[in-house]
């Protein structure tokens, strides 16, 4: 048997962690994500800097939200694509079609009026 030890130097190992995963500043930007459940509404809250609100599509279809962006960027003969895309499950009680969207210091905010309709528990008997 070898008693071979393995060196693993973390800045090599981080670099080229960055090198293959390519993280872009919207890929990490949009892991800062914050719901927010009041009484009368949900608030979705997504950090997009740098990004117009003509770029972000929100769609509702089936009780699933879909945030989205996509942009192309063409500069010195290279094309430069970024994108993401978020998709919630929205709950039973809301309003879906009074949804609104509003960009402000590059924060996007989706809010998700709630219905006045209460959700009512049942408990099934099992027989």
């Amino acid at each position: 048997m070898s008693n071979i030890k393995l060196f693993r130097d973390p800045f090599f190992t981080d670099m080229m962690d960055l090198f293959y995963e390519t993280p872009s500043f919207i890929e990490r930007s949009i892991k800062r994500t914050n719901i927010v459940a009041n009484e009368t509404d949900y608030r979705v809250q997504i950090a997009v800097p740098g990004i117009s609100k003509e770029d972000i599509k929100i769609v509702v279809k089936n009780s699933i939200l879909d945030i989205s962006y996509e942009n192309e960027k063409e500069e010195r003969n290279s094309i430069f694509t970024s994108s993401f895309k978020k998709s919630y499950t929205l709950p039973d009680d809301v309003d879906e079609k009074h949804i609104e969207g509003k960009v402000e210091n590059g924060i996007l905010e989706v809010i998700i009026p709630r219905s006045k309709k209460k959700i009512l528990e049942r408990v099934i008997e099992i027989k």
